[in-house]
């Protein structure tokens, strides 16, 4: 059995390239930006599939592939759910909601006697660099006050996630992109792991604790981004114990 979805924004250029169907996504060649992992009793993967529209502009698609890769829940306690779905549900949650991430282009999930497989193409992110590349030759080259700045527009945008209710579980560096030529343009990926939760101080922990952990930040930084993480220019009792708490375990 297929259960499948294509964006109707890109259901034309799909069909000129004859990749409308879940055989023709899992079956096409892409180029693997690592071979891929062996986890969870099957495989996952993700590659780039450039394509050109109609009028000439290259379209450049993340196409992920896995099979037998899935987690289970109250719903699939033996085989299982391919954690794409969930990362389809999650970039279907957030784009309902305004939150910048990569457009779905199409999800597709087989399930046979033998295997589960799932295939999710979503479009690159246009001008946007992972935090984690964009660090390492310009954060350091701006003053006290673009630092500042930097920190706090980031904050912002990682607060509005949380205030929708998603906690990512994952939130590196690598997994934020920011647009260099405008600064409140924040988006996120990899959310085969995040989920909605009602917890606010879960969202908080987890996921700074994370960020945190990877950013190289300095205590005052990791507090300037806190304290506009909380819109509050003076931290209560219990936001202290909170950043005390995120801070220890950053240094895990």
């Amino acid at each position: 059995m297929i259960n499948s979805f294509i964006n109707p924004q890109f259901q034309s250029l799909l069909e000129r390239y004859q990749l409308n169907s879940f055989s023709a996504l899992w079956d096409v060649k892409v180029n693997w930006f690592e071979e891929p992992n062996m986890r969870r009793g099957g495989w996952s993967g993700v590659g780039q599939l450039r394509l050109n529209s109609e009028s000439g502009d290259q379209v450049l698609l993340y196409v992920k592939k896995q099979e037998d890769h899935g987690r289970r829940t109250w719903r699939h306690p033996v085989k299982g759910e391919p954690t794409f779905k969930r990362e389809f549900s999650n970039l279907q949650f957030l784009e309902q909601h305004a939150f910048t991430a990569p457009q779905v282009v199409y999800y597709g999930q087989e399930d046979t006697s033998e295997h589960q497989r799932a295939v999710l193409a979503t479009l690159a992110l246009g001008q946007h660099q992972s935090l984690e590349e964009w660090v390492q030759p310009n954060y350091a080259q701006l003053n006290e006050i673009e630092k500042t700045q930097f920190l706090l527009t980031l904050a912002e945008k990682i607060g509005q996630l949380h205030s929708l209710g998603m906690v990512h579980r994952a939130l590196y560096p690598k997994h934020i992109f920011i647009n260099p030529k405008l600064a409140s343009n924040v988006a996120v990926i990899d959310l085969e792991k995040a989920r909605l939760t009602t917890i606010g101080w879960y969202r908080t922990f987890f996921d700074l604790a994370a960020l945190f952990r990877h950013s190289n930040w300095s205590k005052d930084e990791q507090l300037i981004f806190f304290k506009a993480y909380c819109g509050k220019s003076q931290l209560s009792y219990s936001e202290q114990w909170l950043f005390e708490k995120i801070q220890l375990r950053a240094t895990r």
